[in-house]
């Protein structure tokens, strides 16, 4: 009977050391698996231009105005920076056509880096083949009264106040403010 007791503490003995190796080397992977993740998103979530954090605690938080030019409701900062004016539903792609003015635009690609209001966290704004992407194109030439001009896609992930803050090459140009439905 002895040796009975002896043979189940043992197997008991070996069934616990080999639950805990299973678990520690699942708590193992799960934790490279994490890390890999944060550095994908670290990557991932790296502006390719400097965003001044003055200029994110300095939003002006009020929804951007809307203001007709070449026939079509803008939104955003009359006689700077504006697109055609169009909702913004959170997770769904849409399409925006940015309209710029002014003699001293500056040369590069476009890059739109949004803001949510109550975070200072930075996300790019732009898609691309249903992709976030922090850069598209250069801007094209007059359009709609505006001196220049960009269609692009757009998407952000949750409803509530952001600011697109954009940038052209590397030059802060100005932020438009909109409510995500």
């Amino acid at each position: 009977m002895e040796r009975k007791i002896r043979s189940i503490y043992c197997l008991l003995a070996a069934v616990i050391v080999f639950a805990l190796a299973s678990c520690s080397e699942e708590a193992r992977r799960q934790t490279r698996d994490t890390e890999s993740h944060a550095e994908e998103t670290s990557v991932a979530e790296t502006s390719p231009v400097h965003v001044d954090k003055k200029v994110i605690r300095n939003i002006d938080w009020r929804v951007s105005p809307v203001f007709s030019s070449g026939g079509y409701q803008m939104r955003g900062v009359p006689n700077k920076v504006a697109f055609i004016d169009a909702p913004f539903v959170a997770n769904q792609n849409g399409k925006y056509m940015w309209h710029f003015w002014g003699d001293s635009i500056p040369k590069g690609k476009l890059t739109i880096v949004a803001v949510q209001k109550g975070s200072g966290a930075i996300t790019p704004a732009l898609t691309l083949d249903g992709k976030s992407v922090w850069t598209t194109g250069e801007l094209g030439g007059p359009n709609n009264g505006a001196d220049a001009h960009l269609p692009s896609n757009m998407m952000l992930g949750e409803r509530g106040k952001w600011a697109l803050l954009v940038y052209i090459g590397d030059t802060f140009w100005d932020y438009v403010v909109v409510e995500v439905k």
